[in-house]
Formats: C-alpha cells, structure tokens, sequence
C-alpha cells in the first residue's frame, strides 16, 4: 500500500504507528532502501521472506524498501497522466 498511495501525513504516521504495533513487526535502526538511503525500518515477515520498510528519519516520509525506492510522488489530473514532483 505504501509505494501505491499518496496520502495525508497525518494518515501516514497513523498508519506507521499501527504496523509498528502489529505482532512480529521490529525496529531496525539503520535500514536502507534498493538506493542504499539510510533511514529507520519497520521489519515483518512475508510470505517469501522478511520485507523491511524503510523511512526517513526526520519525515518519516516512505522511502521504500531492500528490494525498491519510492523517489518521486505526484498527482496528475487524469488516469496515464504524470506529474513531475
């Protein structure tokens, strides 16, 4: 959901505080994402593994994870449109 949605920062740190809850959910403290940006990660077990999700640590905006990088997030008027920010 995180790499899909642009949402409201309040929404954001609501959802980050509750999978931080969330049983078998950890904190690894120097996490980096597929760019090699350093942050702080929520770890949790997946089907295929474990999946850590890496934030940054003053905005603890989503910067992705050890497999992707969120690097840009925009709006566009249309379904196929791009934005540039």
């Amino acid at each position: 959901m995180l790499p899909d949605a642009t949402l409201l920062p309040e929404l954001d740190a609501a959802l980050y505080r509750t999978a931080a809850k969330i049983p078998g959910v950890s904190v690894v403290a120097d996490a980096k994402d597929f760019t090699g940006r350093s942050g702080i990660g929520l770890s949790f077990r997946e089907r295929d593994g474990r999946t850590v999700w890496v934030f940054d640590r003053k905005s603890l905006d989503f910067l992705g994870s050890a497999d992707e990088a969120l690097l840009a997030v925009g709006v566009a008027d249309k379904a196929g449109g791009t934005s540039a920010t």
